[in-house]
């Protein structure tokens, strides 16, 4: 897997965010896609449109199981904050329940 990269496309349509159909063994993760619009170096004031981008490159493999880890925690992030709060909850009434003890309430 390769750092974020800022690249200039000239690609005729917007690129996609998450492209894995232009190499077999690479997928490119895409960000922050602009297109913009500058002057071609030695023409006269011919103007060129292109796509300026965040990439990233990863192997398939690694791309696979980045989206099996994405789809885990999606699928038991409920279950999880369930846990916390419910941890959360238990302590505070242990807190209560000790400070009750020490003031001699119960």
């Amino acid at each position: 897997m390769t750092d974020w990269k800022k690249v200039t496309g000239t690609q005729p349509d917007k690129p996609e965010e998450i492209d894995r159909t232009s190499s077999p063994l690479t997928v490119y993760l895409r960000k922050n896609i602009e297109q913009v619009t500058r002057e071609v170096e030695g023409s006269n004031g011919e103007m060129a449109t292109e796509w300026q981008y965040d990439e990233k490159e990863m192997t398939v493999e690694e791309y696979e199981n980045m989206a099996l880890m994405k789809t885990i925690v999606e699928e038991n992030t409920s279950g999880i904050v369930e846990s916390v709060t419910q941890f959360q909850r238990d302590a505070v009434i242990d807190e209560y329940t000790q400070q009750l003890i020490e003031e001699g309430l119960i």
